[in-house]
């Protein structure tokens, strides 16, 4: 929990209070608005002497509140938003900050092509759910279609790479401040940020992944004063492989269609449906006898409207990974997310169907269903779950990613974990008619001071397995190779629970040798950008971005290009040359590339 005063109110200002302001030395200064020690509602402020930006704007799908906290943030205060990617506990309160006026008339939200996309499939339903909750809890909505609306109109598509803030923030020419983006292989399009105002330096991670068989790798990222670093699997030492993940899913998936059993995988609309679809793509007609036929691969929700998405980038390697590039390309298949056998319900009506349509006994198709939300919060996962229940005497349920506190997903794993003989939990989640189909152990239940009846639901202990292996974010050792890359004097853990921050913090303290100081970042409590030596990577300044171009853009493909192979290089030969050496291949290469003019008798570049 962040350290406020006692009378801290919703005027309460961090700046103000911490006494901490922009200055010719201190010219960033970045204050966390939520993500401390959880995993839900990325935001940070960061504050020049000319303007006002926050990174992320994300809510919080477990306990807690579901927004950043947004105190001191004044009317119109905000001139312009950086998006590392579209899940929702990264991008889920732009509405909100849309509604609560805190975003300056034109003020821009930059972000990568496919982030953008994503992100606008991605709010529309949360509206849609924010409307469904506000109706049935009583409350006040918090944000409306118009607000949603206008974030969209908002929103700046860039590529990889950057530019001068000034390029896509008119009002703010005079901010010598610049950016860069880079791949994060977390996402489609998702990002990893670089902000650099008068030669000092900060990278924000987002979400790392790097394992993702259709994604490319993480771009390096260049050297900073300071990192602030997801820590979601910072206690993990490694990840279950990959691929060993992916066999496990197959196996089980093969037992259930012998046994003719349902099989539920909630999920992730966008990312992780989207791996699980390629890999049934895979490996479904390599199931032996007759299963092949007896598949049903059922993609519900938004995670069909997201491989649609995803299916348009499908040739563009910015964004995919070779070998998916060239099995578009070579093959002419342009949608390698969709097996044969999959099908996509769009009403109640579909659904109930498929599930009328599975006979235990002799025949019918078996569903391999994939729904979201991962978590079992809300889409249809929680609807087909109790439908299973109430409908079947045995059915498969895999749950393949992290489970926030507070979560349905939660209170089944604890109980699976405690290995009960039963797991009982109760929902909100509607019947695909009526009614759900009578069964003694889904009932309908109304709790003290709830407006409407829940339903409580329980299976046996047995339906349900744990899947490691396919998180799409990093563990401790990818993590710490980026972390290294960065080279920063210190690093401010976010966004990840309160253990694996503990874990990830002494593992890289003993390990990165740059770093002077690991902090586990708290809420509302700035932190000054401060630095005592250069960084070993060609300082970027507004002046590259200036010239005789039609626009910023049209340079940054080369600049970048360069740098993204200077920073590798200088990556490898840090422990082999000098600094003098590093820093002269630097200014050689700039200089080849035309970024920088002749320096020669210059020590530095």
């Amino acid at each position: 929990m962040p350290w406020l005063p006692a009378d801290a109110d919703q005027d309460f200002d961090p700046l103000e209070y911490a006494e901490s302001h922009p200055s010719p030395e201190t010219p960033l200064v970045v204050t966390p608005r939520g993500g401390d020690r959880e995993v839900g509602r990325s935001c940070y402020q960061v504050d020049t002497e000319h303007g006002t930006y926050l990174v992320d704007c994300g809510l919080n799908q477990g306990e807690g509140d579901d927004y950043p906290d947004f105190r001191g943030l004044g009317p119109e205060s905000v001139d312009a938003v950086f998006l590392t990617h579209a899940h929702i506990d990264h991008c889920g309160g732009l509405p909100v900050l849309e509604a609560r006026g805190y975003l300056d008339d034109d003020a821009p939200i930059i972000a990568t092509r496919p982030t953008i996309d994503l992100a606008t499939t991605l709010l529309k339903d949360s509206l849609k759910i924010h409307r469904r909750e506000t109706n049935r809890n009583g409350g006040q909505q918090q944000f409306t279609k118009q607000d949603v609306t206008a974030v969209f109109d908002r929103f700046e598509p860039v590529d990889y790479g950057g530019g001068r803030v000034g390029a896509v923030t008119t009002e703010l020419e005079r901010d010598p401040l610049v950016y860069q983006l880079g791949n994060a292989a977390h996402l489609l399009g998702s990002a990893w940020l670089m902000l650099q105002t008068e030669g000092y330096r900060v990278v924000f991670s987002g979400d790392l992944g790097g394992r993702a068989s259709h994604l490319p790798d993480i771009t390096p990222p260049p050297q900073a004063d300071t990192l602030f670093l997801e820590s979601t699997y910072g206690g993990t030492h490694s990840h279950t492989s990959f691929s060993d993940a992916q066999t496990t899913i197959y196996h089980a998936v093969e037992r259930a269609l012998n046994n003719r059993e349902p099989v539920l995988i909630p999920t992730f609309a966008v990312g992780r449906a989207q791996t699980l679809q390629l890999l049934f793509a895979d490996r479904l007609h390599t199931l032996p006898g007759d299963l092949t036929d007896r598949v049903r691969l059922v993609v519900d929700g938004m995670a069909q409207e997201a491989t649609d998405l995803y299916h348009e980038y499908v040739t563009d390697a910015d964004y995919m990974a070779e070998s998916v590039v060239n099995r578009a390309v070579e093959s002419g298949h342009e949608t390698p997310f969709s097996p044969p056998q999959v099908v996509f319900p769009e009403s109640d009506a579909d659904r109930r169907a498929i599930l009328e349509d599975v006979d235990p006994a002799s025949g019918g198709k078996i569903p391999v269903i994939i729904a979201p939300s991962g978590m079992l919060t809300g889409g249809n996962s929680p609807r087909y779950l109790v439908e299973l229940a109430a409908r079947f005497h045995s059915a498969t349920v895999l749950l393949t990613g992290y489970q926030a506190q507070q979560t349905t997903g939660r209170t089944i794993q604890n109980q699976v974990d405690a290995e009960t003989a039963e797991v009982e939990f109760t929902t909100d989640a509607e019947p695909f008619g009526t009614d759900w189909p009578a069964a003694d152990n889904v009932t309908w239940i109304t709790t003290d001071g709830a407006p409407e009846p829940t339903t409580r639901v329980t299976i046996p202990n047995d339906w349900v397995s744990m899947v490691g292996g396919l998180s799409g974010h990093a563990a401790q050792p990818g993590l710490l190779e980026f972390t290294r890359t960065v080279d920063p004097e210190t690093i401010a853990l976010i966004h990840g629970p309160d253990y694996a921050q503990e874990h990830l913090a002494n593992h890289l303290a003993k390990n990165v040798e740059s770093v002077e100081n690991v902090t586990r970042s708290r809420r509302l409590t700035p932190i000054p950008i401060e630095r005592e030596t250069e960084p070993d990577t060609a300082a970027l300044s507004p002046e590259m971005f200036d010239g005789e171009h039609e626009s910023a853009y049209d340079q940054l493909e080369d600049v970048f290009e360069v740098l993204a192979a200077l920073n590798e290089e200088v990556a490898d030969a840090r422990s082999k040359r000098s600094e003098a050496e590093i820093r002269a291949i630097v200014r050689d290469e700039l200089e080849k590339a035309g970024v920088l003019e002749s320096t020669a008798g210059e020590d530095e570049c």
